[in-house]
């Protein structure tokens, strides 16, 4: 990916309604799924999360997040430079496909434009730990806790639990 390629207004004006698309329909499926995630998470929790991922899409939500998906790829291709864009692709890419490879490298894309996001180090940090990466989520965390982020404190309990093998 070249972020160096120059922006015209024009793009950045075209990039951007590419990714306002996409976040009215990842709001939208967000908003006809979360009765059955608030139920499912109600299930969740009370198993103590030992059963699968509440959050799932049926297949109408996930033909729309995949044209989601298809806006946020049209807007990075007209302007790389947006690191919104490269995140919620990342989730995409997640959600959707289970692609977790593809998630890191989309929420490493954002930080590499935007590394004082301190939601997409949240996201990457829990990315590196739930994978096992414990010395990239170390770096993260000293990061987050660097920007007086309101996320440091619990993301170091999550942190120290995992060193810990909790």
């Amino acid at each position: 990916m070249n972020t160096d390629k120059a922006v015209t207004r024009n793009d950045a004006v075209a990039a951007l309604a590419e990714l306002r698309v996409a976040i009215r329909l990842i709001r939208s499926l967000q908003r006809s799924a979360l009765p059955r995630w608030s139920d499912g998470m109600i299930d969740w929790f009370y198993d103590a999360g030992t059963s699968d991922d509440p959050i799932v899409y049926d297949d109408a939500e996930l033909e729309s997040y995949r044209l989601a998906r298809t806006h946020l790829q049209n807007s990075i291709r007209i302007n790389p430079n947006d690191p919104t864009a490269h995140a919620l692709l990342g989730n995409a890419f997640a959600e959707i496909d289970g692609d977790a490879e593809r998630q890191l490298d989309c929420y490493c894309k954002s930080l590499a434009l935007d590394p004082d996001d301190d939601g997409i180090v949240v996201a990457r940090l829990g990315w590196y730990i739930s994978n096992g990466q414990l010395n990239d989520a170390l770096v993260d965390l000293l990061h987050l806790e660097s920007l007086d982020s309101d996320h440091a404190s619990p993301m170091r309990t999550h942190y120290e639990n995992a060193v810990n093998g909790g």
